[in-house]
């Protein structure tokens, strides 16, 4: 009988970590869907958000905030990549509903020469992709496969950052290498969704 309980637990474990195994290669893989639309804070017009062309080597989406000091502190540094790697679509993702269109439009107007600024309503492309806080920065391959999630540097604060995670990354897919980092914790302020209320 204590065997019996023995192998029974062995194989209750067995299937967990392969359920868990599942998932973390499902999510490796994941891709960008052939396209979704949102609407552009400055502009107002579509934006459509679609699988990498053949100019470009892949796609980087990052959440930011109005609000946010720690996403505030990232702006520079962003605008910086965006245009030391041009072979790469920047696109800015505004999701927290309580941030005004007023406001996010003044804070953000300052991006439109340089990044396309999106307006994420009620949180979908957060949602899609497990968005948390801002910054959260996503790199897509030629292939619409991410192949890096997480925070732009290693600090809350880019000016006491040790590593630029998603400079780090563009680098090594534009000499077209494997990324040395897939994934970056992510330190900065929670996405509000609907109904709750971020502390800044």
């Amino acid at each position: 009988m204590k065997s019996f309980k023995v192998v029974s637990i062995f194989l209750m474990l067995f299937i967990c970590a392969s359920l868990v195994a599942s998932f973390s290669a499902a999510a490796d893989t994941w891709t960008l869907p052939a396209s979704f639309d949102g609407e552009s804070l400055i502009s107002g017009q579509k934006i459509q958000i679609q699988r990498i062309d053949e100019k470009s080597k892949g796609l980087v989406l990052i959440f930011m905030s109005t609000k946010c000091p720690c996403s505030h502190s990232h702006v520079d540094l962003i605008k910086n990549l965006s245009g030391k790697h041009k072979e790469f679509r920047f696109l800015i993702i505004h999701s927290n509903p309580e941030e005004t269109k007023a406001e996010a439009q003044a804070y953000f107007k300052t991006f439109a020469s340089v990044i396309e600024v999106l307006k994420d309503e009620k949180t979908k492309i957060a949602d899609l992709l497990k968005a948390y806080k801002t910054p959260h920065a996503f790199v897509f391959n030629e292939k619409g496969e991410i192949v890096y999630r997480g925070g732009v540097t290693n600090s809350a604060h880019a000016s006491s950052a040790e590593r630029q995670y998603l400079a780090e990354v563009l680098q090594d897919l534009s000499e077209g290498k494997k990324p040395r980092i897939d994934q970056g914790r992510t330190l900065g302020c929670v996405i509000s969704r609907e109904g709750q209320k971020n502390v800044f």
